[in-house]
């Protein structure tokens, strides 16, 4: 018979699990999977699934190693709920629920040290009250700087892109440490006497604000590679600017000679038309036509940053001979930001003019479709291409003009992922295909 209530050990297991709930789920408000009464179940699966595993220890496991086999599956029982019930990286979410089980073992581990001392003749018979009176205790002093922490992470790192490739890995690094306090903590005897000893919970904790100072640089690294990845998008929306500016100076020029030049263009039409040379004139038309792009359209959407990129590049099409065809339909007030949809379309349209320069036989094409509804955005971008694009090993377009990833291509793919949205490159036969889908906020 073991010496406490099977009340006793409900409270102590619900002391220590829920505020590490609370804290799990704290980053991801505004990102759950589903409705606030769903995700409430999944709270209460997860706080299920943590007591049963500690009173199943207690009550059935007859071996260290039994009670690591079946903490490890629930644990990753519980991982599996904690990452389907927020929309967010599968890496960045296990890295927080194995960050936040270490700080579970350092909360648990410190509480049995001062029962050790308040009340050694308590201290063995694991769940007693004076158990859950102490955790009480070293509960706020561990758990209110980690909460800190984790609005720190929430507010400097969550609202900037995160590149997706470092919580790939990231996530390895608590899952290890975890595999560090279990083998501590078990493979040493007795958990118990192991946890009563002080200079083992001072050694642990050590090793635990170390873990804390390594999950803090990895979330400078994602917060600094972020803005670092903006700032390159910002970059390359200033250049289009230019760009367009550029474009705009030459057509106002161009229009400021064509004025000037009027009269001198009446007068010969007039004589033509005296001698009744129809040929001659409708030669002369085309050429003045040609001269000052009077058939180059204005206005393709009423979105005008949209517009303004579409005007750009089929002005370099036409230098470059390019067909380019556009069929679009983008309010001005879409639910998109103006940065967003200007390096989305900048970059594609870049890269389709850059194939399409690249085609040693042929005329270049590029057919931009989009279209929005009430809750979506689709775009779909096809280019003639000679030279299909490289990919390495992780699926990513390398660059055409440097060595390295194509730059514009990840900006594409990050301005995707914000708007939890689809992006697909296909070939079909000489057309290179990108089709985005966007879920409008």
């Amino acid at each position: 018979m073991v010496p406490f209530t099977l009340m006793e050990a409900i409270l102590y297991n619900l002391v220590r699990a829920v505020p590490l709930i609370l804290l799990a789920f704290y980053p991801f408000r505004g990102k759950r999977r589903f409705s606030p009464e769903i995700t409430a179940l999944f709270h209460e699966a997860i706080l299920l699934t943590w007591m049963f595993i500690s009173l199943f220890n207690v009550y059935f496991s007859e071996s260290a190693i039994v009670m690591v086999i079946v903490e490890m599956m629930g644990f990753v029982l519980i991982a599996t709920l904690y990452v389907a019930a927020n929309k967010s990286h599968p890496g960045r979410m296990l890295f927080f629920c194995f960050m936040l089980i270490n700080v579970g073992y350092m909360t648990t581990v410190t509480s049995k040290c001062l029962e050790g001392y308040l009340f050694p003749d308590l201290v063995m018979d694991r769940y007693r009250w004076s158990a859950t009176l102490c955790l009480a205790i070293v509960s706020p002093l561990i758990l209110i700087p980690v909460f800190y922490f984790m609005k720190w992470e929430k507010d400097t790192v969550t609202q900037e892109m995160q590149p997706n490739y470092i919580w790939q890995f990231s996530w390895l690094v608590p899952t290890t440490f975890y595999l560090i306090w279990a083998q501590e903590f078990y493979g040493t005897g007795s958990p118990l006497i192991w946890a009563t000893n002080v200079y083992n919970v001072i050694f642990l904790g050590i090793v635990n604000l170390g873990s804390f100072l390594i999950y803090y640089l990895i979330l400078r690294l994602v917060r600094d590679n972020a803005r670092y990845m903006h700032l390159r998008e910002e970059n390359h929306v200033l250049a289009l600017q230019v760009m367009q500016y550029e474009d705009l100076n030459q057509r106002i020029s161009t229009a400021s000679q064509g004025r000037h030049d009027l009269r001198h263009h009446i007068v010969t039409i007039e004589n033509m038309v005296n001698d009744g040379n129809l040929e001659e004139l409708k030669k002369y038309l085309y050429e003045i036509g040609k001269k000052y792009q009077l058939d180059d359209a204005l206005v393709y959407c009423s979105n005008t940053t949209v517009n303004g990129v579409l005007l750009y590049f089929a002005r370099e099409a036409a230098q470059l001979n390019i067909e380019y065809k556009v069929k679009i339909g983008i309010p001005e007030d879409i639910k998109i930001d103006k940065t967003d949809l200007s390096v989305l379309f900048g970059n594609l349209l870049e890269n389709a003019v850059e194939a399409c320069k690249r085609l040693r036989a042929g005329k270049g094409k590029i057919d931009v479709r989009g279209q929005t509804n009430q809750n979506t955005f689709a775009l779909a971008i096809d280019n003639t291409y000679e030279i299909a694009p490289e990919k390495d090993k992780k699926g990513r377009f390398r660059s055409m003009k440097h060595s390295g990833v194509g730059i514009g291509t990840e900006s594409v793919k990050n301005i995707v992922t914000r708007y939890n949205g689809v992006i697909e490159f296909e070939t079909r036969g000489d057309l290179f295909c990108v089709s985005v889908m966007l879920y409008l906020p």
